[in-house]
């Protein structure tokens, strides 16, 4: 091999080397797979929401509603509808107010509240040491009276969403209705809560009172999911409603349906 092949032989070497070193890495199918399971973080779990009577903000609002639903009862127009109510319900039952004359039934909705059969009841109560409306519930499985913002939690998934804006809790708000039907339970011995079954436990894919389309709906629940809510009327005037569902699995009752000002 002569010197000028020699060196030629050296040049060809090292641009081989070269170009070994400076090739660009392949992007195997084990990269591109990580990349794709990255999970963005889950977002944090909603608040639990309270009773309105709980809240400072609403303590005067609050002391209104209380002398008002005083002098009602005072009236005697809830022991009445009390009396009218609790014939239709079963002996244990009965036996249960008969326990506790503190409360006064003034609506009544029946079903499969708790996914464990049809023999729960939810209850619109008037609580005379307290002077508050509340919404308490019986699971025939555990035989228990439980209230919802006390021992059962509810979550409001509706407020977060543009569609949102209903004010007060659903005690509250069902309180502030019976007030301004004073004169129609006066005359009556009824309300609207028992006025065509409205206070319910229903479908609301089926039950042609909802207006999904036009109401604030979570649309994370499917209609096969809307079976077993319980619904309240807010309004004693408009076809208005909030409907919880309850998720048994985490053990709280969800808001996720709401329509406001829809006939």
């Amino acid at each position: 091999m002569n010197l000028k092949t020699f060196f030629l032989y050296i040049v060809l070497l090292l641009a081989l080397v070269s170009c070994h070193q400076t090739e660009t890495p392949k992007t195997t199918k084990n990269d591109v797979q990580k990349k794709e399971q990255v999970v963005p973080p889950a977002s944090p779990p909603l608040p639990s929401d309270t009773s309105s009577y709980d809240s400072p903000r609403f303590a005067d609002r609050i002391k209104e509603q209380t002398q008002q639903l005083m002098k009602m009862n005072d009236a005697g127009l809830f022991d009445k509808l009390h009396q009218k109510l609790t014939t239709t319900l079963s002996a244990d039952q009965q036996d249960y107010f008969l326990r506790h004359p503190n409360l006064a039934v003034l609506a009544i909705a029946k079903g499969n509240i708790f996914e464990n059969g049809s023999g729960d009841l939810g209850y619109v109560l008037y609580n005379k040491d307290n002077h508050h409306i509340e919404i308490t519930l019986f699971d025939h499985k555990s035989n228990t009276y439980n209230t919802l913002y006390k021992e059962l939690k509810v979550v409001n998934t509706l407020q977060n969403l543009d569609c949102s804006s209903s004010f007060g809790s659903l005690d509250y708000l069902v309180a502030s209705e019976l007030i301004y039907q004073e004169d129609y339970i006066r005359l009556n011995n009824s309300n609207y809560l028992i006025d065509d079954n409205s206070f319910d436990v229903t479908d609301i894919s089926t039950n042609k009172n909802f207006d999904l389309q036009q109401g604030c709906l979570n649309k994370k629940f499917s209609k096969e999911a809307m079976a077993n809510s319980l619904c309240v009327p807010t309004s004693s005037v408009y076809a208005n409603f909030q409907c919880l569902k309850y998720n048994k699995k985490k053990q709280i009752f969800e808001i996720y349906f709401s329509q406001e000002f829809a006939d």
